[in-house]
């Protein structure tokens, strides 16, 4: 898409945005809507359209610019312009992390030992960038764009058990009954996973 297709695009886009009922300000919606544009602009208007009736007739809720990203047919996904491409050595990493829920086995490494952490298992953190936003690229096998990290060892895992159990002791406590049923409702993802 190009700047000749923004309107054609802010159309569709509003016309999605009130099938969801998406309830914005009109800055908030030009902004959204910026934002969309930018991440999908690598695709033919086509394509976008085409991939934005899909996620209408598929998606409970309105969907999020990676989900239309995903949505794109095969040939018109690529790497939007500001999103770099995943080296072979991410892809690889990001995808055992997947697979794995991003935990990993307990490391026996230094760091680990030093920090006091090699009884816990690592972690797949996300990364950041100097503006503290979660850093994004593209992984071109599964044409879309995710948060990168890595594997966290030593003071930075030991730091993440101390915030994920910060975080649960902020949580009041349930009943034994509530935790039964919570057991029973599945959970999608771990803080600090990305979904």
């Amino acid at each position: 898409m190009d700047a000749a297709d923004r309107r054609t695009f802010d159309q569709a886009f509003s016309n999605m945005a009130r099938a969801f009922r998406l309830k914005l300000k009109p800055t908030e919606l030009e902004e959204l809507t910026t934002t969309y544009f930018k991440i999908l602009a690598s695709a033919p208007l086509e394509a976008v359209l085409a991939a934005g009736k899909t996620c209408l007739e598929q998606s409970r809720t309105f969907p999020k610019a990676a989900d239309w990203f995903q949505a794109l047919p095969a040939g018109a996904r690529e790497a939007p312009a500001d999103c770099r491409v995943m080296s072979a050595d991410e892809l690889a990493a990001y995808h055992r992390a997947e697979r794995q829920r991003y935990e990993d086995d307990p490391c026996g490494c230094l760091a680990c030992q030093l920090a006091g952490v090699t009884a816990r298992p690592l972690r797949f953190v996300p990364e950041f960038d100097h503006n503290d936003q979660p850093e994004r690229a593209f992984d071109n096998t599964r044409h879309r764009v995710v948060v990168t990290g890595h594997w966290a060892h030593g003071d930075e895992l030991a730091r993440w058990y101390t915030a994920r159990a910060a975080f649960f002791a902020s949580v009041p406590r349930q009943s034994p009954m509530a935790r039964a049923l919570l057991a029973l409702v599945p959970h999608e993802r771990e803080p600090g996973e990305d979904g």
